[in-house]
């Protein structure tokens, strides 16, 4: 299901993105630059927290899979207890740094926003460019944006996956 949802946004997101990486090179170099930029201070940022939610994730459904197999044993209730908690514990954590990504994208998007107006407003001042430039920039920035945030809801739903694949695929070993 994650592979299915996932790979169809991830081809209309792909194709959004180099469009409007296309139309905002054609219309102005310098800001599709600085957009570039601002995006890419954004994304090291998520690729920081995406690095550490992963491992929680992956324990997650170790924690998940050690439950339901103890529930089925029936072991002592404080072997459980342990258990469970370690399930909390790794799930909370797991869903804490998925659901800054939202928010991140979001200020990803307000950044390049920010810079492209700072650009505008400088290249306008020295007549380089018109006030319809910026205008154009910011629908480009935001269609540049959208589809990044795409990927990476994408490439969240993919790593929860690959974390619950590793688990079935452990078993089948």
């Amino acid at each position: 299901q994650s592979m299915n949802q996932s790979i169809g946004n991830l081809v209309s997101a792909v194709t959004l993105f180099v469009g409007s990486l296309f139309m905002m090179f054609k219309t102005d170099v310098i800001m599709t630059i600085t957009a570039i930029v601002a995006t890419l201070i954004g994304f090291v940022l998520m690729t920081v927290i995406a690095k550490h939610s992963s491992k929680y994730f992956v324990r997650q459904q170790r924690c998940l899979g050690e439950i339901n197999g103890h529930i089925e044993e029936i072991y002592t209730g404080h072997e459980f207890e342990r258990m469970n908690n370690n399930l909390r514990e790794s799930a909370f954590r797991a869903q804490c740094l998925a659901g800054l990504m939202p928010p991140i994208m979001t200020f990803i998007g307000n950044l390049g926003y920010v810079a492209v107006c700072v650009a505008g407003a400088v290249l306008t001042m020295k007549g380089t460019i018109g006030f319809e430039v910026i205008v154009a920039f910011m629908m480009y920035v935001r269609y540049f944006t959208q589809p990044l945030s795409q990927i990476a809801q994408a490439a969240q739903s993919l790593q929860s996956a690959a974390a619950a694949g590793e688990r079935v695929f452990e078993f089948l070993e």
